[in-house]
């Protein structure tokens, strides 16, 4: 039996037609490799600006001028920068007055000046330097009061004082104490103050060849300082004993000195520079305005 084995058998083809078949295919995928690099170029430069932008918006920012600049035209060059405004001239800082630099040449004259200032400046105590009204420590704002009508010596001695109202300061407080022991122990400090401005003074008289002025209660200090000294040998001569030496000597003069000064503040000797008031009456008002009552419920 015949089979007709023309219909299953694949039809052949020429050389000429393979050849034709395959340039047609690599032509067309050249033309797609372009076509698809041209709108993809395209869309980048579109896409890129609107993802940038969509970014900025996420995160609630602003976009700068290089996000601006790529959403754009894309031959367009970034505009640059306005450059920041100069600072200018520094601010000229406030000089010192005149008092003040003759206080502070005076200061550092001696160690107990020196360490006034240094103390100071380490706590942040302002100084204000006007004429009249009295030389004072404000303890509420951490400011001295300096009267510049006092000579640049009894400026410098007040200083030292009222480091020493600044150094005890908040202390005493009137409600944790009685009226008279506050009384009592704002005194005590006045004195210590008082006696320190005098020992300053000492020291600046010894530099300067004694060629200073003596300051408030000195005169009185180193009388007391010195009749205490004389009294305790005279008292050692008689019952065989050698004079005090240097040390002891200082000890018993200098708390001498201090009572001398203690009852000059405690009798009304000495009085405030600013109201001329006695310190004892002063410190009892102070007392009875931090403990006044109101209808004796509010205290």
């Amino acid at each position: 039996m015949l089979i007709d084995r023309s219909r299953h058998a694949p039809k052949a083809r020429g050389r000429r037609d393979r050849g034709a078949g395959s340039l047609e295919y690599a032509a067309l995928i050249v033309v797609a490799a372009l076509a698809v690099g041209v709108l993809g170029s395209l869309i980048s430069t579109t896409a890129e600006g609107h993802i940038q932008s969509a970014i900025c918006g996420l995160f609630g920012s602003e976009c700068g001028d290089e996000s601006r600049n790529t959403a754009g035209d894309g031959d367009q060059e970034a505009q640059p920068r306005e450059p920041s405004p100069s600072p200018g001239p520094p601010v000229p800082q406030p000089q010192p007055s005149q008092e003040e630099v003759e206080t502070e040449a005076v200061l550092n004259e001696t160690q107990l000046g020196r360490d006034a200032l240094e103390w100071v400046e380490d706590n942040g105590v302002r100084v204000v330097y006007r004429a009249g009204g009295g030389s004072y420590y404000d303890g509420d704002a951490n400011v001295f009061y300096i009267d510049t009508n006092q000579s640049p010596e009894e400026r410098a001695n007040t200083f030292v004082h009222e480091v020493n109202h600044a150094e005890h300061r908040g202390e005493p407080d009137p409600g944790d104490l009685s009226r008279e022991d506050f009384i009592e122990q704002s005194i005590d400090e006045e004195v210590e103050g008082t006696v320190e401005a005098i020992q300053n003074n000492q020291q600046l008289q010894r530099n300067r060849g004694g060629n200073s002025p003596d300051t408030l209660l000195q005169q009185e200090y180193e009388d007391a300082y010195d009749s205490a000294i004389a009294d305790a040998n005279r008292a050692r001569s008689a019952a065989g004993l050698p004079a005090l030496d240097a040390d002891a000597a200082r000890e018993v003069g200098e708390r001498a000195g201090r009572e001398r000064v203690e009852q000059a503040f405690e009798n009304g000797e000495v009085v405030s520079s600013v109201d001329g008031d006695t310190y004892g009456d002063n410190y009892g008002e102070a007392w009875d305005d931090a403990n006044d009552c109101f209808l004796w419920i509010f205290c």
